[in-house]
């Protein structure tokens, strides 16, 4: 088995193509030298039995004695003989034959044997059809008539047809070969072609696409789905990268305020410098909020861990309006109805939470929130008086660390991912997140998820 895998398509179709047509070939050859075999016999038996019918019809009707029935019959090739109701040889058409029966098979009058021998005694190992009659003579004395019909033209014939078949045969399996060989080639020559040009792209980093052949059929759709795939790999990529950047430079930024607030302190002091330390706290708390969100990302990638219970995401909205509240910067306007779910509650808190700190650091006349029941689906809303969110980019924004904006300045203590972490969470929940805007035209952000069934009584 490891051999067949290691060879190739072409040598494994050829072997494979080989053996079902040699099989279906000698299978054809026997199957027609068996009727033409069985064809000859028959012809042969029905010789011998027009023979044997003629003899016992002489002895039948009395015209002439059993030792002399076969005096006016011509053998035409065949060996006859008549004997007695002991076995004896009565007549015989070959004198060498008149010592013993070329058969042991002994019919009652009117009644018709055959069979087929190897040999007689006298001859040199040719087959026999034998035919043997019943006969009764007018005076009531029993006989039977024994014709033998050799069957070596028959046997030669069988030996030409099969060898001038095996050879046609093998002649024919040749050529099928070779026009398999030659069908395999062709059909795996387009894609020995994509494989080519799939390696001049690797070598210069996925960039590029497959010529795709103007037939329609598989391989076409075979070079229209790589090119899908290489179009994709190098948008991730390209995402790979810009992600990296991004993150080198979120990390750069709050380390560089780090280093700076470390160099300009005065050497050998011993006096504290709030300032300087409420900077340090600032920027290293910025750092493992990024980290953190990395990490969460990360994990999304291999598939984000759920804890599943049902969820009541009111209760949830409430403990985020009393904790936008309890730090007076922003205005909340809450309208929360009873609203149950199936999901994660500290990854729907952390959702939750991204998207309405996000809506806060772009607000200035306050937020509204509401969650509902709309069917069989729960509707978070999340709003803010800032400008809503151009169409095009309305997908953008839930990149990680998507920017609005062509500067790379980031507003106060956002990483860029809260966005990308909201859409992940939900998505893996099974909801949707979107961003739209409100009846009056401003920002607006809407969680989808669906709703839970009604809670079992006790």
């Amino acid at each position: 088995m490891r051999r067949w895998q290691a060879w190739t398509l072409h040598r494994r179709v050829l072997v494979a193509s080989a053996a079902a047509v040699t099989f279906v070939i000698v299978l054809g050859v026997a199957a027609y030298v068996t009727a033409l075999d069985r064809v000859l016999f028959s012809a042969a038996q029905d010789a011998a039995r027009v023979q044997a019918a003629e003899v016992a019809s002489v002895i039948h009707d009395g015209e002439q004695p059993a030792a002399t029935a076969l005096r006016d019959i011509p053998s035409q090739g065949s060996l006859l003989q008549v004997l007695d109701a002991g076995g004896q040889v009565v007549a015989s058409s070959d004198q060498a034959l008149r010592r013993s029966a070329i058969t042991h098979l002994r019919p009652a009058p009117g009644v018709i044997d055959v069979d087929q021998v190897a040999g007689v005694p006298g001859e040199l190992g040719e087959p026999y059809a034998i035919v043997v009659e019943g006969a009764r003579d007018p005076g009531g004395a029993q006989y039977v008539v024994v014709v033998g019909t050799p069957l070596d033209v028959e046997a030669k014939t069988v030996r030409t047809a099969t060898i001038l078949l095996a050879l046609g045969a093998s002649a024919l399996l040749a050529l099928l070969l070779f026009l398999i060989s030659r069908a395999v080639q062709q059909a795996l020559r387009p894609v020995e072609r994509i494989r080519s040009e799939v390696a001049r792209i690797t070598r210069v980093r996925g960039r590029g696409q497959i010529t795709v052949p103007p037939t329609g059929d598989e391989i076409a759709r075979l070079a229209e789905t790589m090119n899908l795939m290489l179009a994709r790999l190098e948008q991730s990529d390209a995402t790979t990268r810009r992600f990296i950047s991004d993150a080198s430079h979120e990390l750069r930024s709050p380390l560089a305020t780090i280093r700076a607030a470390i160099e300009v302190s005065p050497s050998g002091t011993t006096h504290p410098d709030p300032t300087r330390d409420e900077v340090i706290h600032g920027e290293a708390l910025r750092m493992q909020r990024l980290v953190d969100d990395l990490l969460t990302l990360a994990k999304a990638d291999d598939g984000l861990p759920l804890s599943l219970d049902e969820v009541d995401v009111d209760d949830l909205l409430e403990a985020e309006v009393r904790r936008l509240r309890a730090t007076g910067d922003v205005p909340v306007v809450a309208t929360i109805a009873a609203s149950r779910v199936l999901g994660d509650r500290a990854q729907l808190s952390q959702a939750l939470r991204n998207l309405i700190d996000n809506a806060a650091r772009h607000t200035e006349g306050g937020v509204q929130l509401a969650v509902s029941s709309s069917g069989d689906d729960v509707v978070v809303t999340v709003d803010n008086d800032g400008p809503p969110i151009p169409e095009d980019r309305r997908e953008q924004v839930f990149d990680r660390f998507a920017r609005l904006q062509e500067s790379r300045e980031r507003d106060s203590g956002g990483s860029g991912l809260g966005l990308a972490i909201v859409r992940t969470i939900v998505t893996a929940h099974g909801g949707t997140v979107r961003a739209t805007q409100t009846p009056s035209g401003q920002c607006r952000f809407e969680i989808t998820l669906p709703a839970a069934g009604p809670p079992v009584a006790a």
